[in-house]
């Protein structure tokens, strides 16, 4: 692992030609940005790097991130091609699979994510608060035969009862069962996480005895879906830049690209030794603004 010196800042832009780079944690903490990220994207543009910012953030759409570059960190000019997180990608991979006339979609999630399948043409439905049912009332409940698609992210509403119609409709009609993420935490403050979207289908993988296809990161066809819109990227040459070891740092050992990792989110400095195995690449000590160089001398 190399801790990048002074020295050495020039090494990733010397190195990459592709850069894929995580949000939360890395550009911003909430709504605060985190010092230097901003300059380090501009940089990274005025070398004319391809940059790619790949998030797990079930919870916004990509307007909401363009929006969100804008009033955080001054960025105005992030194509929407170039925003890549679960909600696309999943949507992409449905309507390349699904009959949106005969099939429907049974989502766990929040608004963004039913706006974003909208936006590729995928109705679905479940979204918000759901009248509680007994465990008795399940007896005669009717599935709907037509659900073959349970996707399960992020929602504040989650309750045994959407659980249960999840479960219903993966056991019965062996609807496939999608993790658009499987984010064990959120980082919500600088010294606070809380469980993430893990917490919502591990329930549902015990009781099924089935793992989940999941359609972020750390999981390979995320990165498949990125360069089927994007081209095909040169492997040596592209990095994965990001604060979760499990998320960020596996997803780019699963794809064969390099690995940086940042301390300005999930992971802090003394979490490293507990990694195990393999190492990322590059550790930024001081975060993606590392990376910086001089723009005088571009």
């Amino acid at each position: 692992t190399n801790n990048l010196s002074m020295s050495s800042r020039r090494k990733l832009l010397d190195l990459f030609e592709t850069f894929l780079i995580d949000c939360d944690g890395v550009l911003w903490r909430g709504d605060k940005a985190i010092e230097g990220a901003s300059r380090a994207v501009n940089v990274l543009q005025a070398h004319n790097k391809q940059v790619i910012f790949v998030s797990n953030n079930c919870t916004k759409t990509v307007d909401m991130f363009q929006h969100k570059f804008k009033t955080i960190l001054n960025i105005d000019n992030i194509p929407s091609e170039n925003i890549f997180m679960p909600a696309v990608s999943t949507a992409i991979y449905l309507k390349n699979k699904m009959n949106i006339n005969t099939e429907k979609v049974f989502l766990i999630a929040q608004d963004a994510f039913k706006t974003t399948l909208e936006e590729h043409g995928i109705p679905s439905f479940g979204l918000g608060p759901v009248g509680i049912k007994q465990v008795h009332e399940w007896g005669d409940f009717e599935v709907d035969k037509s659900v073959k698609y349970v996707i399960v992210t992020y929602d504040p509403y989650y309750c045994h009862t959407k659980l249960t119609e999840a479960y219903l409709y993966i056991k019965e009609n062996k609807a496939e069962f999608i993790a658009p993420d499987c984010d064990n935490f959120f980082a919500v403050s600088s010294t606070r996480k809380v469980p993430g979207s893990l917490s919502m289908q591990a329930g549902l993988s015990a009781v099924l005895e089935e793992k989940p296809r999941i359609m972020g990161k750390p999981d390979p066809l995320f990165f498949e879906l990125i360069q089927k819109e994007h081209g095909e990227m040169n492997l040596s040459k592209t990095i994965m830049i990001g604060d979760n070891y499990n998320t960020d740092i596996k997803f780019g050992f699963n794809c064969g690209i390099s690995t940086a990792l940042v301390l300005t989110g999930n992971t802090k400095p003394e979490d490293i030794a507990s990694f195990g195995g393999k190492q990322p690449d590059f550790v930024l000590l001081g975060g993606l603004g590392d990376i910086n160089d001089d723009l005088e001398n571009i």
